[in-house]
């Protein structure tokens, strides 16, 4: 789903002001690393990113727009991204953009994970007697838990998460890592899944048969990795 955004000049409050149209959430997110980790420091100087939908700019080093264009900046998204420079303060005009109601995917933040087509259909980790954690994930409709989601390089916290991050997935109030054992169910060890990237939490996991015990449904479904699996998102 398309994604917008606005910039403002800090230098000025009535000039440079645009709308960012992105083709989605994603591709402004993957703009913001390109922008913010590039070699013209003028650039990656001069754009800061406020939320997913507010950045600024000091177009006295660099105006974003011209990321599109300037090498070695982000002209990889000339045909994901475009800017409309809006009216200036005296033009009385303002144009209001859709909001974006998604969670921010920032590395070490803890969210809740749902399903993208069943909305109410959560990953959940049902608690022992003790109050422990049982040692697998199931998907629920009545129930969910907050997961960790990290970025595995160092130094990485509080940035922005984007689809070819790799990633470690925790529960939010203990040390244990989702993992997939033999069968693809999804376990919870003191090991992270080597090699899982962000792209492949939010594509590559799927919902399996729904438990019962004596005969009556408990309202929870295996959480199984698959290539071909459902979209998920952050919550």
């Amino acid at each position: 789903m398309v994604h917008y955004a606005y910039v403002k000049n800090i230098n000025s409050n009535s000039t440079y002001r645009y709308v960012i149209v992105f083709a989605s959430s994603a591709v402004a997110d993957e703009w913001w690393r390109a922008v913010s980790t590039s070699s013209v420091v003028k650039f990656s100087d001069s754009i800061r990113r406020v939320n997913a939908q507010f950045y600024t700019h000091d177009v006295g080093q660099a105006n974003a727009a011209d990321s599109l264009t300037v090498n070695g900046v982000a002209t990889q998204f000339l045909g994901k991204v475009f800017f409309t420079l809006m009216n200036d303060l005296g033009g009385r005009q303002l144009s209001v953009i859709p909001s974006h109601h998604g969670a921010e995917a920032i590395s070490g933040n803890s969210f809740f994970i749902r399903s993208k087509v069943s909305p109410y259909e959560y990953w959940y980790c049902p608690l022992s007697a003790d109050c422990n954690a049982t040692n697998s994930v199931y998907v629920s409709p009545t129930e969910r838990t907050r997961f960790r989601v990290s970025r595995t390089d160092k130094g990485t916290a509080g940035t922005v998460m984007i689809g070819s991050d790799e990633i470690v997935v925790t529960l939010s109030n203990d040390n244990l890592s989702i993992n997939v054992a033999d069968n693809c169910q999804v376990m919870l060890t003191s090991a992270p899944e080597p090699g899982l990237k962000l792209s492949d939490l939010l594509s590559k996991f799927t919902v399996g048969p729904t438990l019962c015990k004596d005969g009556q449904s408990l309202d929870m479904k295996k959480l199984l990795k698959m290539d071909d699996g459902g979209e998920w998102e952050l919550a």
